[in-house]
């Protein structure tokens, strides 16, 4: 298994969970993508510019090994998602983002896993949560600045992510048809999707 650290960062647009990204597009699309923030911000900074009232408010917070973010965009409801962010030692870069969340209040929880471009994508990505229950198969869905593979969490999938107590894994195939797999964890992984659920 490669030694990989889990890290909690506040990420830009481009590693953001694909949920967040799309329901920013429609208030992105008239200014600059938002600036990352530190971590831990409480509130991202609005620019002085006079356009600066169609940024959306980006609020943040950390569950040990989970972080989530929640955007306001003008007159749209809030969106929030949680979000961990996967570094292999001696990178600078993330290799994996994992993010849960919804768009719409009525929608169904999403779980979204973005890895750089070149990965096989005919493999899609495993996710194993436990050892007794068989891996999540995700498809890749698109690539964009990453490639995003993703599931619908039903009620079954997200208890037993709720209930996971060791570390789990993510397995998926370079370009060049090798296996990957990076550790994952759950700590904090219920807090933080309530706190998210409660916020919008």
């Amino acid at each position: 298994m490669n030694n990989v650290n889990r890290s909690i960062v506040t990420w830009g647009v481009s590693l953001a969970g694909l949920m967040l990204s799309v329901a920013l597009a429609s208030a992105q699309s008239a200014t600059p993508s938002p600036q990352a923030t530190t971590p831990r911000a409480v509130q991202a900074q609005a620019p002085a510019a006079p356009a600066a009232s169609s940024q959306p408010e980006m609020t943040t917070a950390t569950y040990q090994d989970w972080l989530m973010r929640c955007a306001s965009p003008a007159g749209k409801p809030k969106v929030c998602e949680i979000a961990q962010t996967i570094q292999m030692e001696g990178q600078n870069g993330p290799v994996a983002v994992l993010a849960i969340g919804k768009v719409e209040a009525d929608d169904p929880l999403r779980l979204t896993i973005q890895l750089a471009s070149g990965v096989w994508l005919p493999a899609g990505v495993k996710l194993q949560y436990n050892e007794k229950s068989p891996p999540v198969e995700l498809e890749f869905k698109r690539c964009l600045q990453g490639c995003f593979a993703e599931v619908e969490l039903d009620k079954a999938l997200e208890q037993g992510l709720r209930t996971a107590t060791g570390p789990g894994s993510i397995t998926f195939e370079s370009g060049a048809r090798q296996p990957v797999t990076l550790q994952i964890s759950f700590k904090g992984l219920p807090a933080a999707l309530d706190a998210s659920l409660k916020a919008r």
